[in-house]
């Protein structure tokens, strides 16, 4: 009896020290995303691509955030140069980026609206574009072409 009993012990402690090392390498593979720019886990980058065509000489203000922190705060000339980063999605999770774009005196006309949601249908590592025009801000990336997106407030 004692040693079927001393069998069975080992078994569970076995069992227990397996799904103790499952865990442990989960949590090192999430953790990952905090400790590497580069993790072979996440697969290829998203850029999200901001261009201010604007007339006149006006500027735009371009603000991201996430649920991971703040992208700092862009102003953009028209017709200037664009604006863009990059970043990986989680490894388990969900990535939204949502963005204000402002205009006008003190910045007051503004659109804010969610320039990226993670969704596993849909292939990751391309580019998001966003045009701000004076009717609108309009929206292309890879697989479609530019259209008006959204109307400004």
């Amino acid at each position: 009896m004692t040693s079927k009993t001393s069998r069975k012990k080992k078994k569970i402690l076995n069992e227990n020290i397996s799904i103790f090392l499952v865990v442990l390498a989960f949590c090192m593979i999430v953790n990952m995303e905090h400790v590497i720019s580069s993790n072979p886990f996440k697969g290829k980058k998203t850029t999200l691509t901001f261009r201010n065509s604007l007339s006149h000489n006006k500027w735009l203000k371009v603000r991201c955030k996430s649920g991971d922190g703040d992208v700092r705060e862009k102003y953009m000339p028209s017709n200037g140069e664009d604006y863009s980063f990059s970043f990986h999605d989680r490894v388990f999770g969900h990535t939204l980026f949502w963005c204000t774009l402002s205009k006008g005196a003190d910045y007051k006309v503004q659109k804010k609206f969610d320039a990226y949601i993670q969704d596993s249908r849909m292939p990751h590592g391309t580019f998001y574009n966003y045009v701000a025009q004076e009717d609108g801000i309009y929206h292309s990336t890879l697989l479609t072409r530019i259209h008006k997106m959204y109307n400004w407030n």
